[in-house]
């Protein structure tokens, strides 16, 4: 995408298509933007036509003209509600251009009108960017669908006898007048014995799904709904040896390229920061494409963090040596217990799912921050783990696999090199702390539950004949790294960035899932990401000269986190405690609050105990905050 007048959209959308004989209500589909009137608050537009209505609530990130949306080709026979972008699309529109085309706006989602009329669905593989989009083809009475290959940008929907509709999240959805959901209850189930979220299409909702990554679906007039997976993850198996120059500096050039187009705005952009390599290496890249500035960022660019003074969890000696290398502004937030417990009910109705810890409290504040400096725009350091082996663990399934393969002196080499990462890992699945505590304390807290552990593969809560299993062999690190990148890690990580950030009507970009850095990438032999001891050991490489040494070889690893045992140890265990007293608690189907109140007398709390006592509270506000005493939606 280029400055000068071209157009980006981001978002929220809804609408729906009506398979009996009711013409659309368009007033319904009103309603559903209202209720995600955060995600665009500068602008709404509607279309409607017989059986089908389409919306969008716009959030202006370039200097849009108004009036446009929904997007429609020449004849007006195809509509478009769009949320995201479309990066290089010029590309893409001079093509079209050839094959004679005419475009009326300067919108890169344009580009998807008459790419579709082109290819049809197929245009998919020539799209790179973040995006979620409902298209309506009038004369094939079609509506398509559609999220982009890493799941950045959300689309929920519900399909039911008489109609199917869709919007970029869940409470719009609540408010449709014929949708009727119930809390979903395997879905609960894997959250509360292991902490699960975002696994496949369901939600926490029976009744809506989210549409998963690098999928669509096409929904007949006449109600039939094809789904089709047009892309996955394919990460390299291969074990190569030396490392050659070209791939580092191929990489080093496709990371900068991804920031260059990522950059590009008409309000004030700035990054996250933790501190790691990830976010500390958006924010010297940027540094690195632009020396004196960029039009977006200024000549300093403001960075947002979290940082906890005194505590081992804090990361600000770290984010200051990014800001002082690259002289970008400073700007940090200091959560505290408090405000975690005054500001809940509003993260929990921003993320309308139940979440995996406080940390999520952490991104929230960093967020809410950029936006009361002035920041529309975002850059953060999301995907870098699951794309390039930044967690400890993968380093254990790297040697897995090279004991599967028969590498016997390279695993000799590289157990002895990485020795003082893996073998934390190691003593925590020995100790049973990875698994069998877990299910002894969930036991005490958990009603109706069966659970068992082996290996990485989990079986959930029986609440059907066939629970929903996970698979990743830990001898097949490629395997493991599709499914973290695909089902298990990463979906939910960008669903609490989007989240936080349209919450607070601020758009997240996310430079390392650019598709053309993050397919080369994965094309990578497995030895390119971890090697000698280090992790991401490629990017690491080609970030030399760019990074600060200490930040570039850093091995400690924490992010955005919080001091979540001392909070809820020390600073709410009162609050807790008189909480889950409450006679008029909510979603005991699911908890016992008196084994609850037992863990909470003891003097001190084990890790896995904090976990599942913040794992049931958050459960019991959603609960309260999404559905009435009857089980049925309240409707937000």
């Amino acid at each position: 995408m280029t400055t000068g007048g071209v157009e980006a959209l981001m978002c929220g959308i809804a609408g729906e298509l009506r398979f009996d004989q009711r013409v659309s209500d368009l007033a319904v589909t009103k309603n559903m933007c209202n209720a995600q009137i955060h995600r665009g608050p500068d602008e709404e537009g509607y279309y409607a036509s017989g059986p089908v209505s389409l919306g969008i609530r716009r959030l202006a990130i370039i200097d849009l003209t108004t009036g446009l949306y929904p997007l429609r080709n020449e004849g007006g026979t195809i509509r478009l509600v769009f949320n995201g972008e479309i990066y290089g699309f010029n590309t893409l529109r001079t093509e079209l251009e050839r094959h004679n085309h005419k475009f009326y706006s300067n919108t890169d989602a344009e580009t998807v009108v008459h790419a579709y009329e082109e290819w049809g669905t197929e245009c998919l593989d020539r799209l790179n960017g973040m995006f979620a989009f409902a298209l309506w083809d009038e004369p094939k009475q079609l509506l398509w669908i559609a999220r982009d290959h890493f799941g950045i940008k959300p689309l929920y929907y519900h399909k039911g006898k008489d109609f199917l509709a869709f919007a970029s999240e869940i409470k719009p959805l609540l408010v449709h007048p014929d949708v009727t959901v119930a809390p979903n209850d395997r879905a609960i189930g894997e959250y509360l014995s292991f902490g699960l979220v975002d696994i496949g299409e369901e939600t926490f909702f029976e009744g809506i799904s989210r549409l998963a990554p690098g999928h669509y679906l096409l929904i007949h007039r006449e109600g039939v709904v094809e789904q089709k997976r047009y892309w996955k993850p394919r990460v390299s198996r291969e074990l190569g040896g030396r490392v050659p120059h070209e791939e580092i500096e191929r990489t080093r050039q496709l990371f900068l390229d991804s920031i260059e187009r990522q950059l590009v705005s008409d309000v004030p952009v700035g990054t996250c920061l933790s501190g790691g390599i990830d976010s500390s290496s958006v924010v010297c890249s940027i540094k690195k494409v632009h020396p004196r500035g960029a039009v977006s960022t200024g000549k300093n660019i403001k960075t947002f963090s979290t940082v906890f003074p005194g505590n081992s969890i804090d990361e600000s000696r770290y984010a200051a040596i990014v800001c002082r290398t690259t002289g970008a502004e400073r700007n940090c937030v200091t959560p505290t217990a408090e405000e975690l417990w005054r500001d809940l009910p509003s993260l929990v109705k921003c993320q309308e799912e139940p979440f995996r810890s406080t940390s999520i409290y952490a991104q929230w504040r960093v967020m809410k921050l950029a936006k009361e400096r002035g920041v529309k725009v975002v850059l953060d350091g999301q995907g870098g783990d699951e794309l390039l082996c930044g967690y400890q663990p993968y380093y254990v399934y790297y040697l897995m696999t090279l004991k599967k393969h028969g590498k016997y002196l390279k695993l000799i080499a590289e157990a002895t090199k990485s020795r003082a990462m893996v073998m934390p890992v190691f003593k925590a699945y020995l100790s049973g702390l990875a698994g069998r505590s877990i299910k002894r304390l969930g036991h005490r807290i958990l009603k109706d539950h069966t659970t068992s552990w082996n290996g990485l593969v989990l079986r959930y809560p029986q609440h059907e004949a066939k629970p929903r299993l996970v698979r990743a062999p830990v001898s097949d690190l490629a395997a493991i790294l599709e499914m973290d990148t695909g089902i298990t890690s990463l979906p939910s990580l960008l669903r609490y960035e989007d989240k936080n950030s349209m919450w607070h009507s601020i758009e997240a970009r996310v430079p390392f899932l650019d598709r053309e850095f993050a397919e080369y990438v994965a094309s990578l032999p497995l030895d390119r990401k971890l090697r000698n001891g280090w992790t991401k050991y490629v990017f690491r490489m080609a970030m030399s000269g760019i990074l600060p040494e200490e930040i570039r070889l850093r091995r400690s690893k924490i992010g955005f986190e919080t001091p979540e045992k001392m909070w809820i140890e020390t600073e709410i265990r009162g609050r807790l405690k008189k909480f889950f007293s409450d006679p008029a608690l909510r979603a005991t189907e699911w908890y016992n609050p008196e084994a609850v109140r037992g863990i909470l007398d003891r003097p001190s709390l084990t890790s896995n105990e904090i976990s599942l006592l913040w794992r049931v509270l958050n459960l019991e506000l959603w609960y309260r905050e999404f559905f009435t005493s009857t089980g049925q939606s309240g409707g937000q």
